[in-house]
């Protein structure tokens, strides 16, 4: 896996650059994206692109059938390039490092909120601007819903996870209460 993620970085890291260049960063990462999320939704097309003992002009064939005119040239000319090198199946993986040099480039952080319910607009915007402040960047907050915290929040940033859940500080008092060895004679002495 690791060597597949620096495949994609070095991808990633070239096609940005010539997107730099050319000033069509946010075509090429949106073109990216609708890639990677086809090949992600069909199966079909995924097994076809990936097939071994399919030819690499029947590959790019199809790649241009489907994406002629939806995407730039550009970025057609790099699935071209990673069908030439069997290595389609870094895609999705070029699409992550990119969108990270993209963030980087324009001084982004993402970061997911993760609450029992639907948070309003306005927490989304407080917890955006105070976290923005410590990080001194621009923040985009993907919103999930998970039942199962049964309230509070959970922040991820990157690798660091910031627990505000409920849950989490129940299974805190549980842990503290299973570890703590209370002698039975000292908890009922007169």
């Amino acid at each position: 896996m690791a060597l597949l993620n620096d495949v994609a970085r070095v991808y990633a890291s070239s096609i940005f650059e010539i997107a730099k260049e050319k000033n069509i960063i946010s075509q090429v990462e949106e073109d990216l994206r609708v890639v990677a999320q086809i090949l992600a939704e069909e199966a079909d097309f995924k097994s076809y692109i990936y097939a071994p003992g399919i030819t690499i002009e029947a590959k790019k064939s199809l790649m241009n059938k489907v994406f002629a005119g939806k995407i730039s040239e550009n970025t057609l000319d790099l699935l071209d390039l990673l069908i030439d090198n069997d290595r389609q199946d870094s895609i999705s993986g070029i699409y992550e490092a990119f969108v990270k040099l993209d963030d980087e480039h324009n001084n982004r952080e993402r970061i997911t909120v993760i609450s029992q319910a639907s948070l309003e607009e306005s927490l989304i915007a407080s917890i955006k601007s105070q976290i923005g402040e410590k990080l001194k960047k621009e923040i985009i907050v993907t919103e999930k819903v998970d039942e199962s915290i049964l309230g509070g929040i959970i922040i991820k940033i990157g690798d660091l996870v910031i627990d505000g859940s409920l849950s989490k500080g129940l299974k805190n008092i549980k842990s503290n209460l299973l570890n703590s060895k209370v002698r039975s004679e000292v908890a009922y002495e007169d």
